[in-house]
Order: C-alpha cells, then sequence, then structure tokens
C-alpha cells in the first residue's frame, strides 16, 4: 500500500486552537471505532544523587532529558501514559510527568527546593503517521549507551521543548519493504531566560531506505534546524511574520527588517546534521555503522578532509538478550575542524564584478572585507552572533553533550559554548550478569576551546577528561520487593572537570494495565 505524507507547517496564536480541534475530532473517531484497547502506564520514583566534588560527574547529570542537575539533589517524580489504540490503526494518547527537587544550589539552580514539569503532551495518529503537541521526549534510536543516542544535533541532554512535532515511522512502498521513507515537520518555543528572549525553533528533516540485500539496509537523511523570531537585547523584535517564517523554512535570506548578517547568509541561526546509517543483521548480531556530520550555517554541507567532522559509531546488539554482554558500542567523535579556521578567502575576479542583486561588503571598498569573499568555515559549533546563548537551552547543550556551555550569569542566561573542539573516544557495554543489569560507559576526550581563543586560555592545552558511569537494577527478582532499585556509580578524572566520585540510588515503583 502506498501512501502519501503532507505536512503543513503552522504559526500564530490560534495553532495550539486549530490543534486541539483537529485532536478531539480525531478522537471522537476513535471511541466510535469497534473494539477499543486501553493501556495505562505509571511510574513513581525516588532518585537520590551525591558526589565528592561541587558538581556531579558527568555521566551522573547528563542527559536524562535535563532532568538531573549539576548539583546533589534528592527528586521526587511521578507520571502517567494513556493510550488508545483502534484495529483501524487509528490511536490517541496524552502523558504527564512531573518532577520536584531537593538540592544544592548552583549557578544552573538558584532555588534549593522547585519542581518543573517535565512531560505534557497530546498525541494522535494513524498508523505510520503521528501528530505530538506539548514536551514529549523523542525516541533515541541507538539507546543510552551511545553519547548523542544517534542524534548529534538533538541528543536529549536538555529539557523537553513545548512544541507541535507531525512526523512519520519507516513507510514502505512495496510488500518487500526494499525502499522506504521517513521525516518530520516541527515547531518549538523555548521558554528559558536567554538572549534573545522568546526564541522558536523550526525542525524538519527527511530519511530513505534502501533494502541492499535480505541482511542489509542502507539509510541517509538529512536533519535541518533553525533558530529563528523572538526578540534581542539589541536589535529588538526580529523578523517573526509568516513570510518570514517561510524564509526560516526554505533557508532564504532575510528581509529588509533582519539584520545585515541575516540579509546576506539566511534568515536566522541554521544548523543541523547528515548521516549515513548501515544495518546488517547477522544470525547472532544485528551490527549497526553510523556517521552523523554536523553543518552549520553556510559551512560546508558536503566535507572534505580524510577524517570529517562527526561522531562515528560502531554498536553490536546480539540476539540473546539474557547474556552477560548483549550490546558492545564504540564512538569516534571529532569536532575540531570546523570547515577550518578561516571564514573568508581572497576574492576571485569573478566574484568582485558578479551582481549578487544586493550589497555585499567584500565589494565595498570602505569595508576591511573588501576584496575577500566569505564562503564558510570557522564554523563555531552551537555559537551564533545573532542567537547568543546558542544551541543551548537551560544551560545545557541541546546537542553532544561533550560541547561545554558557559555557566549562567546573574540572570540564568547562558551565552553559548565555551569549547565546541572536542576529540573523543566512547565505549559502552550492558548485559546481564544473572538475574541483574547492568551498564558501562567510559569517555576519554581531548577538549580544543573554539578558535575564537586563537590558542589561549585554559583549553590551549587540549586538556583531557575521563568520564565513567557503571549503573545496574535490581527488581523484584532479586529482592523479592514490587520495586526496582537502580544503582549508579560515577567518576571524572581530568582537568577539564574537577577530579570526583558519585552514587545515585533510584527507587522505581510502577506498572501498566490494559483493557481491551
Amino acid at each position: 500500500m502506498k501512501y502519501m505524507v503532507i505536512f503543513a507547517g503552522m504559526n500564530g496564536n490560534n495553532c495550539l486552537l486549530h490543534i486541539s480541534s483537529f485532536l478531539t475530532a480525531l478522537l471522537l473517531c476513535v471511541l466510535t471505532d469497534a473494539q477499543p484497547g486501553w493501556k495505562v502506564d505509571w511510574n513513581a520514583d525516588l532518585n537520590m544523587n551525591g558526589g565528592t566534588g561541587d558538581y556531579l560527574p558527568f555521566w551522573q547529570r547528563t542527559g536524562y532529558d535535563g532532568i538531573m542537575p549539576y548539583t546533589s539533589a534528592a527528586i521526587l517524580s511521578a507520571g502517567a501514559d494513556l493510550h488508545y489504540e483502534a484495529p483501524s490503526g487509528i490511536y490517541f494518547g496524552t502523558g504527564a510527568n512531573l518532577v520536584g527537587y531537593a538540592r544544592a544550589a548552583s549557578p544552573w539552580n538558584r532555588k534549593g527546593a522547585d519542581g518543573l514539569i517535565d512531560r505534557l503532551y497530546l498525541s494522535a495518529g494513524w498508523r505510520m503517521l503521528h501528530l505530538d503537541v506539548g514536551m514529549k521526549p523523542r525516541v533515541r534510536e541507538l539507546g543510552d549507551l551511545s553519547v548523542t543516542g544517534g542524534n548529534l544535533i538533538y541528543t536529549g541532554n536538555t529539557r523537553n521543548m513545548p512544541g507541535v512535532n507531525a512526523w512519520s515511522d519507516w513507510i514502505y512502498f512495496e510488500k518487500g519493504h526494499w525502499f522506504g521513507i521517513r521525516g518530520n515537520f516541527a515547531h518549538y518555543q523555548t521558554v528559558d531566560n536567554r538572549w534573545v528572549r522568546g526564541t522558536m525553533i523550526h525542525n524538519k528533516s527527511l530519511a530513505f531506505k534502501v533494502a541492499l540485500g535480505r541482511k542489509v539496509d542502507f539509510e541517509a537523511g538529512l536533519d535541518h534546524w533553525v533558530q529563528w523570531g523572538g526578540t534581542s537585547p539589541e536589535t529588538g523584535v526580529r523578523p517573526s511574520s509568516f513570510r518570514d517564517y517561510i524564509r526560516v523554512i526554505l533557508a532564504q535570506r532575510g528581509g529588509a527588517g533582519a539584520t545585515l548578517s541575516d540579509q546576506l547568509n539566511a534568515l536566522g541561526n541554521h544548523l543541523g546534521r547528515e548521516y549515513v546509517r548501515i544495518c546488517w543483521r547477522a544470525s547472532a548480531f544485528t551490527m549497526h555503522f553510523q556517521y552523523d556530520m554536523p553543518f552549520e550555517d553556510g559551512g560546508q554541507i558536503i566535507k572534505t578532509e580524510p577524517m570529517p567532522d562527526g561522531v562515528y559509531t560502531l554498536n553490536f546488539s546480539f540476539n540473546d538478550r539474557k547474556a552477560f554482554v548483549t550490546d558492545v558500542l564504540y564512538e569516534f567523535i571529532s569536532t575540531t575542524w570546523q570547515s577550518g579556521p578561516v571564514h573568508d578567502r581572497p576574492a576571485t575576479e569573478e566574484e568582485m564584478t558578479k551582481d549578487y542583486g544586493k550589497y555585499v561588503y567584500w565589494q565595498d571598498p570602505d569595508h576591511h572585507y573588501y576584496g575577500r569573499f566569505v564562503p564558510g568555515g570557522l564554523d563555531n559549533y552551537f555559537n551564533n552572533g545573532e542567537y547568543r546563548s546558542g544551541w543551548t537551552y537551560f544551560g545545557r547543550a541541546m546537542g553532544l553533550p561533550l560541547m561545554i556551555p558557559f555557566a549562567p550569569d546573574d540572570k540564568g542566561v547562558t551565552m553559548g559554548v565555551v569549547c565546541n573542539r572536542v576529540r573523543a573516544h566512547h565505549f559502552g557495554i550492558k548485559g546481564l550478569a544473572g538475574p541483574v543489569p547492568y551498564s558501562f560507559r567510559a569517555t576519554f576526550s581531548s577538549n580544543w576551546g573554539r578558535y575564537s581563543d586563537k590558542g589561549e586560555g585554559f583549553f590551549a592545552s587540549h586538556p583531557k577528561q575521563l568520564s565513567l558511569a557503571l549503573e545496574v537494577e535490581l527488581g523484584e527478582q532479586v529482592t523479592n520487593i514490587p520495586l526496582t532499585f537502580a544503582i549508579g556509580a560515577y567518576g571524572d578524572f581530568g582537568k577539564v572537570y574537577r577530579n570526583s566520585a558519585g552514587l545515585s540510588l533510584r527507587v522505581l515503583y510502577g506498572g501498566s494495565f490494559r483493557r481491551p
């Protein structure tokens, strides 16, 4: 069966009203369908974390959708998810999760006791087509062993943003599943304190999969993100009309109301990733190899270096899920090139004389860039001159967590990342030690700061860092208690973060029930 996917973007005050009406109508269709099936999942857990340093070790506070604080804390959370699916494939879902804290204060959390809404959403869909409204985490395709989860731009390292996401599972056009596509179209709203208040985020992606045989699949995709709109303390309200939204979607230059930079380049802060993935299903295991490559604004999308920037992932998942080793993962991470340290070059005679249709500064004799063409380079990942909080949210990198953000100022505003040139090796393994699930992660990195530092300051010596994590789960089959105890031990060793050790104890109580 063939399917056609049409995505429409909505922007404005009436967006949520339109979406709520759609979901209500869809729910009515679901409730009139025959033989409904309900599922409710619920959870309540207490998480206690402590460490020997002022801040918890890297792996103790990284990930977890930005819930884990930087400092020692006791965390209580509770939530539930309701899911209904009809025989026709139509479904409806909703869920919420609340989190409360008692923790030591830090620049990232100035209150000793407070709380947040981690998850709050409505979902609906039909077969492979889905619509999420609200705050809902995305799936980590390569699992928790990976530093990025399979997406170096949006990793699950920060709190969930409110927004609308229309997306699809793999849609196959033939019975043999030899060719398939998937994609998404999304709009999000930031709600943290940042340099450009009220920044909006546009996202879209498209990927395809080809079966190269019965056991081998090849997959490739493009994921595009844009920060746009909002109110800047320097330039005021930034362009945010529907016409500007179209410019953002199409990566077009800004109009008359945009800054000079956005008029010369593209409206907003554009970034994203390209990836290729090979999946091989052997008799005893499934192997995934993925290359995940970032791009930033006008930087090169097709890299030419022998080992271009990106995350190289090799993952083995064994078919025996009760073995001592069920999954093994290795990742090499490099973001040191960034299309080179030079953002400009001498202009050619053609570039000096070509009519670009508008003013450009390399043709202006009074400008210091006269005679030099700016094609890209100095990509400066996760930083931007217009959106100075960069690719951060609530003080954390939204993408690769090895990028180190500046600490928030006294107003809670983070001004981008202080280190975005990183070279790292990461190893992960998990399995079952008898009835006890375990996982181990080790990350060794060299940290090079930014090109703008010009080899000076703290990162001039390329300081090294080793971060470790060992986690186990003790369930009812071990304790004979209807609770799950998750225990973690963590450590940081190096010069980037102070040497420290940390322990965590998580007590989980949850379950689910179904009703046909």
